[in-house]
C-alpha cells in the first residue's frame, strides 16, 4: 500500500525531514542563497531564511528554541557532513561557505539528550542509503570502510565494544576521508569532540540519553519527589528511599514490569524511549521499516483521542504508521496463534508422559509470554525452570519468523530488515534486548516503542485517530484468530491454549469455545477444565505478588496444577507499564480486557490451530508443533540470574 507520508516528521524528541530527496533539498535552499533547511531537536523544524550577521544561536532561536529547553550540543552543517559547530562557535556568525557546494544547505541541531553514537549510526546509515539509489556514487570507493565503521558503533551501542574499537574507527576515518577527499568526516571528528562519551559506552556500559536500548535499566530520574507511589505498587519491592526524598531501584530484583512507570505522577521514572531512532530509521534512504502490533495496543491508544476504552483502532494505527512512513504494519496477533501451536502440543506432550510414568516430565507448565515474570523466575526460582514452557512468545516469534523467513523469501537479508514492535509492556524493552533472540549482533527486534510512547508521537505529528481513516493491516504475514487476540488480557494465553488442546486430545470441534471457569478479575484464580477422562486443573495469576505465591505453593507440593498462566500486570497486558494511564484505572482495565473479548466473539475462526497462514507455515517450513525446526526457530531456554550485592549493581541514576 502507497504511503502518503508527512513531509516533516515532528516529535517530542525532535524532528526530521521525511521525504525531501537530496535534488528537492538542493533547490529549496539554493534557491536563495541565504534559505536553509533545519531540523532536529528544535521546536520549529522547517524552511528559514537567515538575516546576515545571525549567529548559530539566533538562528535556533528563530527555529523555536531547543526542544525541552536542553542543552546546546552540537550543530551538523550539510549532508553529507560538513562538519559539526560545537558551543564554542554558537555565537559566532554563521559562515555559509562551511556548506559544501555541493550539498543542500541543511543543519541538524543536536542537543544534550541526543547520543552521539545513535546519531553517528543515523548519519551513516542515511549515507549508505544515498549510495544505495546513486546520490552518492563518490563515496563507492570507501564503501567498505563506512559498512565497518557502522560495524563497529553497533557494537558500542549494544555494550559489546572495548576501547581498541576507538582506535580502528580513527583509522578507518582516516581512510575514508582520504578516499573520498573530504574536507570533514563525522568520525574524526566525533571522537575529537565527543571521546568521554564513546568511552563511557565502552566502559561504563552506559547512555546517559537512554537511546541505546541495550545499555538501558529503568530509572529514576531527578524529577522524582519521594511521594512513595511506586514503592507502593512495585511487585518485588526493588525501590527504596524516604518519603520526599529521591528513590533508588535495586536492579538484582527488578524485573522490569513497569508498574513503577504507569504509577509515576510526574514522569519521574524513565526506561528509555526508542521514539526518535524510529523516526530517524523512517527517513533513511532505502531502510525497510516493518511493525508488529500487541493486542493489548488496539484497545488502550484510542482513549488518548476521546475513544472509549476497549475500542478498536487496530486500522486506524495502520493508517497512521503508513503516513509517516512505516513500509508494511503487521500483527503480533497472528504469531499468538503461532505461540499456541507450539505451546498447546508442549503441554498436551507433557500431559502424556507424565501419566505414562515417564518421571523426566514435570507439570504444571507454565505459560511464557510475560517477560517480567520470566526474568522474575529466573530471579528467584532456579529450581523451577524447567517448569515454564519452551515457547517464546509472540513478539520474538514473529521477529524470528519476520527475519529469518519473511525477509527471505523477499530476497532480503535480517539486517536489511528494521523490525519496530508496539507493546503494552515495559519489559518488553528488556525481552528484546536478551542475547539470545539474536544472531551475531542482529536482534530479531531491533527496539521497541511502548502504546504510550506511539500516542505521544501520533500527537506530535498532528494525526489524530479519531479522525483518520482506516486502512487494514498488512496480511502477508496472515491474519489472526479470536484465540490470538485473547492473549492481551488475563486468562487469555491458558484459554487459548485450552481451546486448541482440547481439540486436539478429543478430535472434537468445540461448539462453545469460551472457558467461562478461567475468566475473572482475581489477582489468582484456580479451575477445572475436563478433557475427555481427564480434568485439568489451571491456576491463573497477574502480579508478581500473587504469582510468587502461587510458585511457592507448587514448589512446596501444596497444589498441584497441569499447567498455569501468569502476567505480571494487573488484568495482564491491557494493564501493562506502557499503556496509557487511565484516572478509573480498574474500570478502564476491564473495558480494555472486554474490548478484546468482542473482537474475539466477532471473528468466524477462534481457536489457534484454524489459522490458515499458521498451517501453510508449518507445510511450508516448520514440518509440524514441536519437530526440530520448530524448536530451532520457535523455542529457547530460561537462564538462572545470579543475584549480586547492592555495591556490585547499583542504580544508574546515583551516577547522574
Amino acid at each position: 500500500m502507497a504511503n502518503e507520508r508527512q513531509t516533516i516528521i515532528h516529535s517530542s524528541l525532535g524532528s526530521v525531514f521525511s521525504v525531501f530527496s537530496e535534488e528537492e533539498l538542493k533547490k529549496l535552499t539554493k534557491e536563495c542563497k541565504r534559505r536553509i533547511a533545519i531540523s532536529g531537536k528544535i521546536n520549529s523544524p522547517g524552511i528559514i531564511e537567515v538575516p546576515k550577521g545571525a549567529t548559530l544561536a539566533e538562528i535556533i532561536t528563530m527555529a523555536g528554541g531547543l526542544l525541552n529547553d536542553s542543552g546546546f550540543k552540537a550543530a551538523q552543517l550539510g549532508i553529507p557532513f560538513g562538519g559539526f559547530i560545537t558551543e564554542d562557535n554558537l555565537d559566532q556568525e554563521l559562515d555559509f561557505k562551511l556548506f559544501d557546494k555541493n550539498t543542500s544547505q541543511t543543519i541538524i541541531i543536536l542537543s544534550d539528550e541526543d547520543c552521539i553514537i545513535q546519531y553517528a549510526k543515523f548519519y551513516i546509515d542515511y549515507l549508505l542509503g544515498k549510495m544505495q539509489d546513486g546520490s552518492l556514487d563518490n563515496y563507492l570507493v570507501a564503501k567498505k570502510e563506512i559498512i565497518r565503521m557502522w560495524k563497529l558503533l553497533d557494537r558500542i551501542s549494544k555494550g559489546r565494544a572495548n576501547m581498541r574499537d576507538i582506535f580502528f574507527l580513527r583509522r578507518l576515518a582516516s581512510t575514508v576521508k582520504e578516499k573520498v577527499n573530504q574536507k570533514h568526516n563525522i568520525m574524526e571528528e566525533i571522537i575529537d569532540k565527543f571521546y568521554d562519551e564513546i568511552k563511557e559506552h565502552i566502559e561504563g556500559h552506559r547512555c546517559y540519553t537512554f537511546q541505546c536500548n541495550h545499555l538501558i535499566k529503568l530509572s529514576i530520574t531527578k524529577k522524582c519527589i519521594g511521594c512513595g507511589a511506586c514503592k507502593r505498587v512495585c511487585p518485588v519491592d526493588c525501590i527504596e528511599g524516604e518519603r520526599k526524598s529521591r528513590h533508588y531501584i535495586d536492579y538484582t530484583r527488578c524485573t522490569h514490569c513497569g508498574q513503577c512507570v504507569a504509577a509515576c505522577p510526574v514522569n519521574a521514572i524513565t526506561t528509555g524511549n526508542n521514539t526518535f531512532r524510529f523516526l530517524r530509521d523512517l527517513a533513511t534512504p532505502n531502510k525497510l521499516v516493518i511493525t508488529q502490533m500487541a493486542p493489548a495496543v488496539r484497545v488502550a491508544i484510542g482513549e488518548a483521542f476521546g475513544l472509549e476504552p476497549g475500542t478498536n483502532v487496530e486500522n486506524k494505527i495502520s493508517s497512521a504508521l503508513r503516513q509517516i512512513g512505516v513500509d508494511y504494519v503487521f500483527d503480533t496477533t497472528w504469531a499468538a496463534d503461532l505461540t499456541i501451536m507450539e505451546e498447546a502440543a508442549e503441554l498436551q506432550e507433557r500431559i502424556e508422559k507424565y501419566y505414562s510414568g515417564d518421571k523426566s516430565v514435570r507439570l504444571p507448565m507454565l505459560t511464557s509470554c510475560c517477560p517480567a515474570w520470566v526474568k522474575f523466575i529466573e530471579q528467584n526460582y532456579a529450581d523451577m525452570l524447567d517448569v515454564p514452557s519452551s515457547a517464546k512468545s509472540p513478539m520474538q516469534m514473529f521477529a524470528t519468523v519476520a527475519k529469518d523467513i519473511w525477509a527471505k523469501e523477499k530476497g532480503l537479508e535480517r539486517d536489511q530488515v528494521t523490525l519496530v514492535s508496539i507493546m503494552p509492556c515495559i519489559a518488553k524493552k528488556y525481552e528484546a534486548s536478551r542475547a539470545e533472540f539474536s544472531r551475531d549482533l542482529n536482534y530479531d527486534v531491533d527496539y521497541v516503542i511502548t502504546t504510550s510512547e506511539l500516542m505521544t508521537l501520533f500527537k506530535d505529528s498532528n494525526i489524530d485517530l479519531s479522525q483518520i481513516e482506516d486502512s487494514p493491516i498488512d496480511s502477508v504475514m496472515g491474519d489472526y484468530t479470536g484465540g490470538g487476540i485473547i492473549f492481551g488480557r488475563t486468562g487469555g494465553v491458558i484459554e487459548s491454549a485450552t481451546r486448541t488442546l482440547y481439540e486436539n486430545m478429543t478430535g472434537k470441534k468445540l461448539e462453545k469455545v469460551e472457558f467461562e471457569s478461567l475468566r475473572g478479575w482475581d489477582g489468582l484464580r484456580v479451575a477445572e477444565v475436563k478433557i475427555n477422562d481427564l480434568t485439568l486443573k489451571i491456576g491463573i495469576a497477574y502480579g508478581l505478588r500473587e504469582a510468587g505465591k502461587l510458585l511457592d505453593k507448587i514448589r512446596n507440593k501444596e497444589e498441584f496444577f497441569h499447567a498455569i498462566e501468569i502476567m505480571a500486570c494487573p488484568y495482564g497486558c491491557v494493564g501493562g507499564g506502557g499503556q496509557p494511564k487511565a484516572k478509573k484505572r480498574l474500570e478502564t482495565l476491564q473495558q480494555r480486557a472486554e474490548g478484546l473479548n468482542s473482537i474475539d466473539r466477532s471473528l468466524d475462526l477462534r481457536v489457534s490451530k484454524e489459522n490458515p497462514k499458521v498451517r501453510a507455515i508449518y507445510d511450508k517450513h516448520l514440518d509440524h508443533p514441536l519437530s526440530h525446526k520448530a524448536h530451532e526457530l520457535l523455542h529457547t531456554e530460561y537462564f538462572v540470574k545470579v543475584k549480586r550485592g547492592k555495591d556490585e549493581n547499583t542504580d544508574a541514576s546515583k551516577e547522574e
